[in-house]
């Protein structure tokens, strides 16, 4: 199984161009809708993007719809449930389960594979969208959690970045009163847990059929991981990110300790690593990548990697030829790629991988992430793990043990009879 995530990995970083197919224009006037979330930063690519390719195809009329996160899904789920989204759609990958269990919650984009540009995706990542033998979803990139930390405020106290386990626990030694190694949000913090488990057992939390596959005493190993951090500082509580202002999952980004540099690492997704990055850049702190340390004598790194985000067509679209040529140029043609640039990540498309590489937009910090990760692979991430009401329990857990409301016998029976419960909810 791994040497399957690591083979389907290192062919993503290829960069052969497949002979590409060029879709004719639609002879008469077509109006697509677009929905997509991100920041200002995205927003003003895609509508480059997007005026690229009317130019391109003039009887081609992209309507684009855009906001930011929060409500984002709520809204999708509602106009997916009422028949009005978008013909085509920004979606996680783990909103597959969810909105097409059976295959057929959009459009099987195998019926357009010339317009949509399939020979420049390996089967591997296609396999990722796939429900039930259907094309639901092409992945845009690879994302997953590596650390990060900030290389100044660990000079400033005489010590290298971490590279093993014992350096981080043993870092708080060196470290002045009202400095942290790490920040972990409650998210995070069992993520970490989650991968210190991964590495010392092989197994995977929860199976792709929605299986929990930890036991209660996986979890309870996780949770005393975690709680050995906060206990020797390596992290601060839940108590102390809240004292900021914000709350157990609040970005670290927006904490004015993580901008002072304070919180000098942090657990985060390659692809959203920049976000984090550049206000210390603005500050003169450089972050650094930190890779996973590893358990001596184990050789599975843990690592967390999944589609960052996909793009999909609706199962009602009337014109779904023209929906995918639209995802031919933004995915595949240079012109395209150049213009949505590297802000939804790495391209898993080998004609834009080619394409951002010549561009000279393929560096930095995420792309150093990717590269550590396709040279150690972790086990498979099952797309019901970042399930909504999932992740509930997994905050409430860390949060009930941050503030000592449980123990940690308490906390793992806690999180293990939740999370069973919620699959038994959401896997029919």
């Amino acid at each position: 199984m791994k040497k399957s995530i690591a083979l389907m990995l290192a062919i993503v970083m290829l960069v052969s161009i497949f002979t590409a197919y060029i879709p004719v224009a639609a002879s008469t006037p077509v109006t697509l809708r677009f929905s997509w979330w991100g920041d200002d930063t995205r927003h003003k690519a895609t509508l480059e993007a997007i005026k690229l390719f009317e130019a391109k195809y003039p009887n081609i009329k992209i309507q684009p719809e855009y906001a930011g996160w929060t409500g984002y899904q709520d809204k999708q789920t509602t106009q997916i449930a009422g028949g009005t989204a978008a013909d085509v759609m920004q979606i996680n990958w783990n909103w597959l389960p969810e909105y097409s269990k059976t295959g057929t919650g959009f459009y099987d984009l195998k019926k357009v594979s010339k317009e949509v540009g399939l020979q420049n995706f390996t089967q591997a990542m296609l396999n990722t969208g796939t429900v039930k033998g259907k094309l639901n979803a092409i992945p845009v990139a690879l994302t997953g959690r590596v650390f990060y930390f900030n290389k100044t405020i660990y000079e400033k106290f005489g010590l290298s970045t971490p590279k093993v386990w014992s350096e981080i626990l043993n870092a708080p030694a060196k470290f002045e009163n009202g400095y942290y190694p790490l920040d972990l949000s409650a998210y995070d913090a069992w993520l970490l847990a989650m991968t210190y488990v991964v590495q010392r057992t092989g197994k995977p939390f929860i199976s792709n059929e929605g299986q929990l596959i930890f036991t209660q005493n996986d979890i309870k190993v996780g949770l005393q991981f975690y709680k050995s951090l906060i206990d020797k500082k390596v992290a601060e509580t839940i108590q102390v990110r809240t004292a900021e202002g914000g709350n157990s999952l609040t970005p670290v980004a927006q904490l004015p300790s993580f901008l002072e540099g304070k919180y000098a690492g942090i657990f985060e997704w390659t692809s959203a690593i920049n976000k984090s990055a550049n206000p210390l850049a603005e500050k003169n702190m450089q972050m650094v990548c930190g890779y996973l340390p590893m358990i001596a004598g184990h050789k599975d790194s843990g690592a967390i990697v999944k589609p960052s985000m996909m793009f999909a067509i609706n199962k009602n679209c009337k014109n779904p030829k023209e929906a995918a040529m639209f995802l031919n140029f933004i995915l595949n043609d240079p012109e395209g790629v150049k213009a949505m640039g590297a802000n939804r990540g790495i391209p898993v498309s080998q004609a834009g991988l080619a394409a951002m590489k010549a561009a000279g937009q393929v560096k930095g910090l995420e792309y150093e992430g990717i590269q550590y990760l396709v040279k150690n692979p972790g086990v498979p991430l099952s797309p019901y793990t970042e399930n909504a009401k999932l992740q509930s329990v997994y905050q409430q857990t860390i949060e009930q043990l941050s503030y000592g409301k449980l123990d940690v016998d308490g906390a793992a029976k806690y999180m293990y009879d939740n999370v069973q419960l919620v699959l038994k909810q959401i896997v029919k």
